[in-house]
Formats: structure tokens, sequence, C-alpha cells
């Protein structure tokens, strides 16, 4: 498995910072956060942005994260769509695999009706994918097995999953559900653990880095090694004290704290 940091773990910092320290610091890839890279377009080209990625030598695996698409109004989604579109073109331009789509719950119709509406929708942007090598992988914040039956409506082999253990504990504490996922479903995962409280009180800023909380990561990662996963293991923490750090110590941290859990699970890292 490949490390990766994600740009919400430094998220004050630009994404010059984070394509520095993702170089400096040993991590393998860098998860452009989207907000970082909007910020940077506007003052800056792609062409610039190209060269940048290559003087540091670093991989962007995926872009992270758009959403909205599911349950906006048909104008909105028109909208979500050609930001889809530009979103595209950039990954595309930087050789990134995937751009990461939040899920949205079931939106407060029943499973049946919300799955008629992932399929609809979420094809739609498949569809727009189509003419492009990115690839879309979904990330889902509740529990799995709801889950796949969602991706079993949409039916479509070119979507993708994005498996985030924080959500799949805070989902319903049942790591042993990853099990549940084909393995060829699985096309990034983010890594990250959280503080000991009621899991229905928990938030992302509760989050902490990899080993220093509840979350039964080396369970986690034994799963992800039997289901022969090799892809990333993007670190996404959103807690506010860490942003207080420079981001050379945030990255360094979690590198040093991604690298003791992989090595406890009798793993490698990349």
């Amino acid at each position: 498995m490949k490390s990766c940091l994600n740009g919400a773990t430094t998220m004050p910092y630009s994404l010059e910072e984070d394509i520095r320290v993702t170089c400096k610091i040993g991590f393998r890839g860098l998860e452009i956060w989207i907000g970082k890279l909007n910020e940077y377009l506007r003052e800056k080209s792609l062409d610039e942005l190209r060269a940048l990625l290559s003087t540091y030598e670093v991989e962007v695996p995926a872009l992270c994260a758009i959403g909205g698409f599911v349950f906006s109004s048909k104008e909105e989604f028109k909208a979500r769509l050609l930001e889809m579109e530009r979103l595209l073109k950039i990954a595309e331009e930087i050789k990134s695999n995937y751009i990461i789509v939040c899920a949205e719950g079931l939106g407060g119709l029943d499973l049946e009706k919300a799955k008629e509406r992932y399929a609809s929708r979420i094809g739609e942007v498949l569809d727009l994918c189509s003419s492009y090598r990115i690839q879309i992988a979904l990330e889902w914040f509740h529990e799995i097995p709801v889950c796949l039956k969602i991706v079993d409506a949409i039916g479509d082999e070119r979507l993708g999953l994005v498996v985030d253990v924080f959500h799949v504990y805070r989902g319903d504490g049942n790591i042993g559900n990853v099990e549940l996922i084909p393995g060829d479903l699985i096309k990034h995962v983010h890594i990250d653990d959280c503080i000991d409280k009621p899991r229905d009180k928990l938030t992302d800023k509760d989050r902490v880095y990899p080993g220093l909380g509840v979350i039964p990561l080396v369970e986690f990662l034994r799963i992800l090694d039997s289901k022969d996963y090799n892809g990333y293991l993007s670190v996404e923490l959103f807690n506010q004290e860490y942003w207080k750090l420079n981001p050379e110590e945030i990255a360094l941290r979690a590198l040093r704290t991604l690298r003791e859990v992989v090595e406890r699970s009798g793993l490698k890292l990349e």
C-alpha cells in the first residue's frame, strides 16, 4: 500500500505548501483538496501546476471532493455537472486517477426511492466521465450494507468506492463490514483515527492521527490486505488543533503514525 497526504489534514495551508511537504516528508502521493485547487488556479495556470508537481515528483491519486449531485434541484444538478466536467479536464491534465464524489445518505427517502435517485443522478455523472480516463470514487458516510445496495442499484462497473475508516466506524462501528465490499470496488482509502466518545456524537474534528484513537485500524488494514488492496492510504484529518502546527510538522506526524500502524498490521508501506 502507498502513503498519501490528504489536503484536509493541512487545511490552513496552500496547495503549493501541500505539494512541497508531500515531497519533503516522503509521502508517495497527495490527494488534492478541491478548494485549494480552485484557489491556486485563481492566480496561476494549469501549466504551472503541472510543472510544480513534476518538480517535486508528487503523484496525485485523487481530487477530493465534490457533492451535491443526488438530491439537488434540476438546475443545481446541471451546474454540478458543469463543475464536474471542469474538474475532469484538470484531473486528466495532472494525471490523477479519481475524483471523489460525496454520497448524500438517503435524503429522507426510503431505500427503494433513494436507490432510484442514485441510479439516475450518479449514472449521469458516470456518463459524463466516459470521455475521460478519470474514474469516480463514491465516498459513503453511513453503514456499508446500505452503501452496497446503493452501488448495486447504480449497477455500473465504472463506479468505485472510497472507504473512509472513520465513516465506517461512525456508521455502525462494525469494521468487519469492510469484508462485505468486493475488493475490485475499493479504489481509494481514507485512513484516520478518532477519540473515544459515543459514535453518534463524533464529528470530523474528532479525528486524530492513525493509531492514536479507538478505531481498530490493524483489523481494517488486514481486511484490505486480504482483498489485495495495494492502492493509497490517504491520511485525512480535520483536527483544528493539528492545524495550528506548521505543515511540515503535521505531515511528519501523519506519516510517522501511518507507518507505525501499518507495521503493527504486519504490512508494508511504500
